[in-house]
Parts: structure tokens; C-alpha cells; sequence
């Protein structure tokens, strides 16, 4: 009889709705496990579609940051010091770089896509008309005094990010004459990509007009430098999706279902940095500093919804079981742990769904589909479950606003965490008031059958 005594409270205990929600607590949480694998394969999916996207830049273009142009004088400067009582004359090689007085950008960016298997790349052909002016009086101060100006070697060079996507071979007019340009930056020992143009002057200038055409291929993001002491540009293009980056946005822009037109001035003062420089190596770096362009941005950037929904994974199957464990007490049907386990993996694979659904047919329609046979999967297994069809379609209903509220939170980026924390404030209270006459530790009644 002790020893009856002794052993009866555990079943007590064990059937009690308290040690239910403790268990589906301790479900929830292991759900994290087949979540963790689905974010795996989620990663490399990503990993796939970049590498598909690297495959094309490397026979097309990659994304591309023009930079020029910028102007090389080398000089000689000649000094004299004193050697043991007797004067010695020294020569040293220089090289000075100089900025434009204004820069004109104008550019046409045509798009079309490139696919690897089914990755979708966004691609361009731009044509960028470049006008550049170096006015009379930064050229004389350029050097310093006294200098021997090299003008038949001064050149033009303009940094490509990657040359392979140049068209053709570019020339430019310099004060109305033609020069061609050359492979590399034209500076000894840079490993800065682009192509130089020797100006071969026969004398001092006074002033420097330079006009040229380059045509270039890209794909998924096109840059410019704002090297002028006034810079500016102008972007046309017939992509619906732009997304406007770098140091400086455009002043203007107009961006429609047909494409966007957009333009910036970018001031001196807003550069942050001078127009001459010493050393050619220190212009490259410096020019580099100040872009601003657009990305041709994938608005079904599915891979990076799915990667938010499952951010908000452990919480919705969470509320799932919430919603069961509700059913199930007012409804007076004890249900399993290992039933719940089942109804926990129809949530998790809902996410697998949805990330092999959008690689085919886009995330919208990927949720809709994926949502869809999850809740009417959990749906038929409840009928069982609950021994009604009229049961069921409440559970059904339930479940479908749930996911209904997991699309919100996806597309409304801004308002996610408002809305999240609305909703468990809500579910927490319908959870409160439901059960606000049960007994927790009461012997939860035996499953029927």
C-alpha cells in the first residue's frame, strides 16, 4: 500500500497539462535542430548562385568602377648642394598627378540578364561619354618652380575595375586631337587596373579638354569616381530596380516600371581630398575613394526573404503547438507528444518548400504554395486528430492567418518587430484567458480509442 502510495502521483503528474507544455516547450526547441540543416542547405544554394554569378563576370564583366581621368606630368627638378667645397648639381625624376577642373559623366546602361542552370544575373552595357577640362592655371601649378616639365610624356590614365569588360578599343580627344589609349595605368609597379593615353604635348597647354567614348560591360553594379573639382553625371538606364549606393546619392532621380534617370553634382568641397598630388601611387588610391553609382537590384532576392523567414522559425512553430495545445484542452482530446513531433515537422518542412519552390517560380508564389500544403496537411492530420471536420476547419483557419502573419513580417521589414511583439502580446493573452479555469495539474484526460 506505501509502496502504491509512493508511485501514484507520477502519472498524476506526467498526464497533467503543465507537464504537456513543458514537453511541447522541450519540442519546440529541438525543431531548432532540422532548422539548422534547412539554413545549411539555404547557404548553399546562396553559395551556387554566386558562384553562377562570378562565372558570368568573368566571361561578361564584373561589377564596374570607372575612375578618370586623371592627368601624369613627369618633370625633372635640378638641385644644387655643396660636396667637400665644391657645388654639385643633382637631377631627380618626378611624376605629378592632377585632377580635372570638371567632369562630365554621361551614360547609357542598356540591361538584360545571363543565367548559369537557374541563376539569373542582372548585366549591362554601358556607353560613357567622359568630358573632362583641366583649366591653365592648376596645369602651371602643377609642378614646382623651376621644374623641367616633360610634356611630350605626359599621359591620361583611367581606372577600369575589370578591363575585360571593355568592348573595344577606346580613344579620346585631347584638345580636338586623337590619342589611344594603352593597356594599364600607364605607373610603374601599380597593379590598379585601366588604361592610360599618352597626350604627347609638345608644349606647355592652356588648358586640357579631353573627350572619350568608352563602352563597357558589367553585371550587377556600375560605380564612378568623383574626380572632378565639379563632378557631374548622369545615369540612364531601363532597369525598373535601381538602388542607389556609394559616397554620394543623385540629386535627381526619376525611377519608374520603365527604368530610372538619375543625376549627381558632386562639389569639391564634398570630396574630401585635393586635386594634385605628388606621387602617382597616392592619386590611384585617393581616386578610388569617392564613388557613387547604382546596383541593379533583384527585388526576388528569394534567398534573402527565406533566410528572414527562418529567423522567425522557432517562433512560429512555437505558436503552432500554442495552437494545438489550446485545441486540445478546450476540446478535451489528449494528444501525444510524438503526434506533436509529427505536426512540428509538417511546420519545419515548410521552409524546405518554400526555399525549393522559389528557385522555380519566385517567393510570392513559393509561400503561397508551400503554406498552402502545410496547413492543409496539418489540417487533414487534425480531423483525426480531433474527431471533427468542424474542428479541423478552426485549426485550418488558425494556421493559415498565422503564415498569413509570417508573409506580413517578411514584406513589411520596417514594422516586423512591432508587429512580432503585437502578436505574441496577443497570443499570450488568447493563451491566458482560455485557460484561465484549468486545473494544471489535473490528470489530463485518457486519448478515446
Amino acid at each position: 500500500m506505501t509502496a502504491n502510495e509512493n508511485t501514484a502521483p507520477a502519472p498524476s503528474r506526467l498526464r497533467s497539462p503543465g507537464f504537456k507544455l513543458f514537453i511541447i516547450g522541450l519540442l519546440t526547441v529541438l525543431m531548432a535542430v532540422p532548422l539548422l540543416f534547412i539554413e545549411l542547405a539555404l547557404n548553399d544554394r546562396e553559395e551556387r548562385a554566386s558562384e553562377a554569378a562570378q562565372d558570368i563576370a568573368q566571361g561578361y564583366g564584373g561589377a564596374q568602377t570607372v575612375a578618370g581621368p586623371i592627368l601624369f606630368v613627369p618633370y625633372e627638378l635640378t638641385t644644387t648642394s655643396i660636396v667637400d667645397g665644391r657645388t654639385v648639381e643633382s637631377t631627380q625624376a618626378y611624376t605629378a598627378a592632377l585632377l580635372p577642373s570638371t567632369l562630365d559623366l554621361d551614360t547609357g546602361a542598356p540591361t538584360s540578364t545571363r543565367a548559369r542552370g537557374i541563376f539569373e544575373v542582372p548585366v549591362y552595357r554601358a556607353a560613357v561619354r567622359m568630358k573632362a577640362f583641366f583649366d591653365r592655371d592648376s596645369l602651371a601649378a602643377l609642378t614646382p618652380q623651376g621644374a623641367s616639365v616633360l610634356w611630350k610624356d605626359a599621359y591620361v590614365a583611367v581606372m577600369v575595375s575589370d578591363v575585360r569588360g571593355l568592348t573595344g578599343n577606346v580613344t579620346m580627344q585631347v584638345n580636338g586631337k586623337s590619342a589611344a589609349f594603352q593597356p594599364g595605368v600607364g605607373v610603374d609597379g601599380s597593379a590598379a587596373p585601366g588604361i592610360h593615353a599618352p597626350l604627347d604635348l609638345d608644349a606647355p597647354p592652356d588648358g586640357l579638354s579631353l573627350v572619350s567614348d568608352i563602352t563597357l560591360r558589367g553585371s550587377r553594379e556600375l560605380n564612378f569616381a568623383a574626380l572632378g573639382r565639379q563632378t557631374t553625371a548622369r545615369l540612364v538606364s531601363a532597369w525598373p530596380d535601381p538602388s542607389f549606393s556609394g559616397v554620394f546619392l543623385p540629386n535627381t532621380r526619376t525611377v519608374t516600371a520603365k527604368g530610372f534617370d538619375a543625376v549627381w553634382n558632386v562639389p569639391y568641397l564634398a570630396r574630401g581630398y585635393g586635386q594634385s598630388f605628388g606621387a602617382p601611387e597616392t592619386a590611384l588610391n585617393t581616386a578610388a575613394s569617392a564613388t557613387f553609382g547604382v546596383k541593379f537590384y533583384q527585388p526576388v532576392d528569394f534567398y534573402q526573404l527565406v533566410q528572414r523567414s527562418l529567423k522567425y522559425a522557432i517562433l512560429f512553430v512555437g505558436l503552432a503547438f500554442l495552437v494545438f495545445f489550446v485545441c486540445e484542452t478546450i476540446m478535451g482530446r489528449r494528444l501525444h507528444g510524438a503526434q506533436y513531433a509529427l505536426m512540428g515537422a509538417a511546420q519545419v518542412l515548410f521552409y524546405l518548400l518554400l526555399l525549393s519552390f522559389a528557385e522555380h517560380i519566385g517567393f510570392a508564389w513559393a509561400y503561397a504554395v508551400a503554406a498552402a500544403a502545410t496547413v492543409t496537411l496539418t489540417a487533414l492530420y487534425a480531423i483525426s486528430l480531433f474527431a471533427g471536420r468542424a474542428r479541423a476547419a478552426i485549426l485550418f483557419a488558425v494556421l493559415a492567418a498565422l503564415y498569413g502573419l509570417l508573409y506580413v513580417l517578411l514584406v513589411q521589414e520596417d514594422y516586423a518587430l512591432l508587429i512580432g511583439a503585437l502578436v505574441l502580446f496577443f497570443a499570450l493573452g488568447a493563451t491566458m484567458y482560455t485557460t484561465r479555469r484549468l486545473d494544471w495539474s489535473r490528470i489530463a484526460p485518457e486519448p478515446a480509442g
